[in-house]
């Protein structure tokens, strides 16, 4: 039954085409809302009453990590509570087992990169609709040939796996494990497809370029980090084959790649409203409508996105995003001279330092109270790289009004094993303008 589920929903999306006009898709998103809120949001305790008179959208209240988190027993519809949740995720971490259901549901942790640690809930039907997406628009299934595809994960999931067919062999592999280890297994594994964070791809790349791996994928997959240009260049300059970016987060299937290299939001599976923040940037508000045993409404997140001009080769209609840009609390905050705030969007950042010199492989710059710049070595100078680093840093944020500023250099990356690597990270609360 889970794979005829998975057939009837991949047939859906084949048959529904590309959404080219705005006013259609958001006709179909008016049908899609209206439908979820009857049948969805009515078995919720905590929408319940906004559904039954039929509210809409933009009466629904806001929602964040916080509040849902706080919210957890009455927003699901499984009558599930959030400590038998959590006993469930955390044994499963600990057992490193993520098999064990609950009322049917999958249940797993987020990352917790924002500080607090997400729970999440997929029922089998709702897998079901994850895998039919993944399969049309992320890993292509080829008749005839089985494809061994490489997942690199903090953990394993039932959705994940739900990859497994007769056509595609799915492997997990642990990011907790030293990489050298993932290296040996995935040399035997020798996969058609590699998916995994930025961060993994590139270490994967720095093995290949080396000599210690040897791998033939003919699709790369990134996701869970910023993938910036300076590693999209070298992954693909490693490995000369197709890498498309994939926006998933525990709290849906947001974005992904085109055939022209264009990521465009999946608007017809959610409403994304936008918080502008500038002209081009925006945080995303998101309502999810394959979301049923734990609905996803008006929920925004702390991404920040930047939205393309220009349209899209491809046709489609979608919100076109010129990239990921990082998380709203890692802009970076100073007080002026006349003491305004200014606030140093994360991409801006990355590219003062792309172009400032060579001769470093990773970095992290920290704003803890003073600037602190970490960085992975090319090659052994580290003062003339740092210096060089540090000083275009300096000229840029003086332009911008940022005056006594102090950088202090570090050799090497500060990292836990399986975190994800935020390439600019604030530290520091925000300033109150």
């Amino acid at each position: 039954m889970f794979k005829l589920k998975i057939i009837y929903f991949l047939l859906q999306y084949t048959l529904r085409g590309t959404f080219r006009q705005r006013e259609v898709l958001a006709r179909f998103q008016q049908r899609k809302w209206q439908r979820f809120r009857k049948k969805v949001l009515s078995n919720s305790p905590f929408y319940q009453e906004l559904a039954q008179r039929e509210a809409d959208l933009e009466d629904f209240p806001l929602m964040n990590k916080t509040a849902f988190m706080a919210n957890f027993d009455q927003i699901n519809t499984l009558g599930i509570t959030r400590e038998e949740a959590m006993q469930v995720a955390l044994h499963a971490e600990v057992e490193r087992d993520f098999s064990p259901e609950l009322k049917g549901a999958t249940v797993g942790l987020s990352t917790g990169t924002s500080g607090t640690r997400g729970l999440f809930l997929v029922s089998a039907t709702e897998r079901a609709q994850w895998t039919a997406m993944v399969l049309r628009r992320v890993v292509p299934i080829k008749l005839f040939k089985r494809q061994k595809v490489a997942f690199f994960l903090r953990a394993n999931s039932n959705l994940y796996s739900s990859v497994q067919s007769a056509s595609l062999e799915f492997r997990f592999f642990d990011i907790f494990q030293p990489i050298e280890k993932l290296l040996r297994e995935l040399a035997d594994f020798q996969p058609h497809i590699l998916a995994a964070q930025p961060s993994i791809l590139s270490a994967i790349a720095e093995g290949q370029v080396a000599g210690s791996i040897k791998i033939q994928p003919k699709l790369l997959i990134s996701f869970a980090e910023v993938l910036n240009d300076a590693d999209k260049q070298f992954i693909q300059k490693t490995y000369a084959v197709p890498l498309c970016e994939v926006y998933q987060c525990t709290e849906g299937f947001l974005a992904v790649t085109c055939a022209h290299g264009t990521m465009h939001l999946n608007e017809d599976i959610a409403i994304f409203e936008k918080k502008y923040l500038d002209e081009s940037r925006f945080i995303p508000i998101i309502t999810d409508f394959t979301r049923s045993s734990q609905p996803i409404v008006r929920y925004e997140l702390n991404d920040v996105l930047v939205e393309k001009k220009e349209p899209c080769p491809c046709g489609s209609c979608f919100t076109a995003l010129e990239r990921i840009e990082g998380r709203e609390d890692d802009i970076l905050v100073f007080t002026g001279a006349d003491g305004e705030m200014i606030k140093i969007f994360p991409d801006l950042i990355c590219r003062v330092i792309a172009r400032s010199t060579e001769g470093f492989r990773a970095y992290r710059l920290r704003q803890v109270g003073a600037l602190e710049l970490q960085l992975e070595l090319e090659s052994e100078d580290f003062q003339v790289v740092s210096a060089k680093i540090s000083a275009a840093l300096h000229v840029f944020l003086q332009e911008k009004g940022v005056n006594n500023l102090s950088i202090t250099c570090k050799q090497g990356i500060e990292r836990r094993t399986g975190e994800k690597l935020r390439r600019v990270e604030r530290k520091i609360p925000a300033i109150d303008n």
